[in-house]
């Protein structure tokens, strides 16, 4: 499930024009997608079937907040402002509003200062900045809170 929610993401890197004040780029707000009216299958719970397989598949609750949405929501904020030759990731990462309190889900877009301190650890360290990306943000997201509970199930 992580592959496939890294995967929506990258894809998801779309170039947005940025303003620049006080030498600080200005993200844009993410555009909002209407899930509920999304022309997909529906389950009696008003959950969205995204993926049916025999043995199960992946379900979207359209409602739902939560640790998880947070991260992709920060993630996006990362990814729409990247843009090769433009915008490095480095600069994303840096850009991106830090959220001020420990429950992410309840505030607008934002990522954690936490997160931020995590990438430029891995960049200090020789990774490569997509790479380090991927690890801090996806593989690893341990700078998120709540997050490493919810992929354990607790």
């Amino acid at each position: 499930m992580l592959r496939i929610l890294r995967a929506v993401l990258l894809v998801a890197m779309l170039p947005v024009g940025l303003a620049c004040e006080d030498g600080k780029l200005q993200l844009p707000e993410l555009p909002k997608v209407d899930l509920p009216n999304l022309p997909l299958p529906k389950l009696d719970t008003g959950n969205l079937v995204l993926i049916k397989t025999p043995s199960g598949g992946l379900q979207l609750d359209p409602t739902g907040s939560d640790a998880l949405t947070a991260l992709g929501a920060c993630s996006d904020l990362v990814t729409y402002c990247f843009q090769p030759g433009a915008r490095s990731l480095d600069e994303c990462v840096a850009a991106v509003p830090q959220c001020k309190t420990s429950k992410p889900w309840q505030e607008k877009e934002c990522c954690p200062a936490a997160c931020a301190e995590a990438y430029a650890q891995a960049r200090d360290k020789g990774q490569e900045p997509l790479s380090a990306f991927e690890q801090t943000f996806f593989l690893q997201p341990d700078c998120f809170p709540g997050v490493r509970s919810l992929l354990e199930g607790k």
